[in-house]
């Protein structure tokens, strides 16, 4: 059947053309192509049910063979290139993860990612962010939902919460592995390894790290006068996108795509939230966080997201080597494509206030050799 496209969907911001493979894609999943919501979906009671049962009775999960066995986690900030890390990563024959359509449809979602793939409903459309970013129902998502369930934490609210690991209720940590295990069953045998951002709750590393020993953390950081003015912009379209879908009620009911640190009501309050001053002591935070923290994580690797741009084969093959995977196979090509595709972009960044920034963050900034 030939491709079916909508252009200009309705939102904050015009999105690129939007392409269906099927009528059922665009029927099932048109509104999820136009609002990419970030709400999980409220299923109804029996629907929900009847995909319990599916789950259970058709499609026979079984978890009880499956351990997670040295999971992947990727830290950073938002807009220093984890969602570039992640896509090419996540295209590794050897690597689960949670993706968008599991994460819309999180009590049932083992079932609905069936369907998904049985039925072959993925569209590709750009991000609503304008930003060069493609996306479908079975790219990788940031999982902000499930980590915000796990660790008991509100993600609309902009409060830091000073949490440690005996904080996490035993049900709670036990949910959490039964989700990661069912993640990783949904991706089929051999079974896969288990990899995840942890921007959501980046700030509560420290519990990650002692949840999961062997886990191995990769942290990518960008220059902090770029990612702070992103920053600013990525939370602007954000807030506009919400709004234009009548998701925010009012100012306490907007998701907010800053990191919970102690200090991000504070910034907001003597900056504003739209101000690169408050993104910049943001990046300042989470940098020196990150440092304080990686001599206590065993296997732990760093690297500039401007490296990766200027020789991304070479990165990314050390980065496969620190995770212990093995080199992607020649035949992957969705995996090559996204490494020849680093550094491509389609967009226009105006960017200022580099000197104030470099004052901010002055002493970060040279120690990751992005200042004299």
């Amino acid at each position: 059947m030939k491709d079916t496209e909508v252009r200009g969907a309705a939102g904050s911001r015009a999105q690129s053309g939007v392409t269906f493979p099927n009528w059922q894609s665009r029927w099932l999943l048109g509104g999820m192509a136009r609002s990419q919501p970030l709400r999980p979906v409220e299923l109804p009671r029996l629907l929900e049910r009847s995909l319990a049962w599916y789950e259970r009775a058709i499609l026979g999960v079984d978890i009880s063979g499956i351990t997670i066995d040295r999971p992947i986690f990727l830290l950073g900030t938002p807009r220093s290139g984890t969602t570039m890390l992640q896509d090419i990563l996540c295209s590794h024959e050897s690597v689960a993860y949670v993706n968008n359509t599991m994460h819309r449809f999180p009590t049932a979602f083992c079932t609905v990612d069936h369907f998904r793939r049985r039925l072959a409903l993925d569209f590709e459309t750009e991000r609503y962010l304008n930003d060069s970013v493609r996306i479908s129902p079975g790219s990788p998502s940031d999982a902000v939902g499930f980590w915000a369930d796990w660790f008991g934490v509100d993600p609309f609210s902009l409060e830091y919460r000073d949490l440690q690991l005996d904080d996490l209720p035993a049900s709670r940590v036990e949910r959490m592995r039964e989700t990661i295990r069912k993640v990783i069953w949904c991706h089929g045998k051999p079974y896969r390894r288990f990899f995840s951002k942890l921007l959501a709750v980046v700030q509560y590393t420290h519990i990650v790290r002692d949840l999961f020993p062997d886990a191995k953390f990769i942290h990518i950081l960008r220059d902090a006068r770029l990612t702070a003015n992103s920053m600013v912009k990525h939370c602007r379209l954000e807030i506009e996108h919400q709004k234009s879908y009548g998701w925010a009620k009012d100012a306490t009911d907007v998701f907010i795509p800053y990191q919970r640190f102690p200090r991000l009501t504070t910034y907001i309050e003597q900056f504003g939230l739209e101000d690169f001053r408050t993104t910049a002591h943001l990046w300042n935070d989470i940098v020196a966080y990150l440092d304080g923290i990686k001599a206590s994580i065993p296997s732990y690797h760093e690297v500039r997201f401007e490296d990766i741009v200027a020789a991304p084969r070479e990165r990314i093959a050390a980065i496969l080597e620190f995770c212990e995977l093995s080199p992607a196979r020649q035949d992957n090509a969705t995996f090559w494509d996204k490494v020849r595709d680093v550094g491509n972009v389609t967009h226009t960044n105006r960017y200022g206030n580099f000197e104030q920034i470099e004052e901010i963050c002055r002493e970060n900034m040279q120690k990751h050799g992005y200042l004299n």
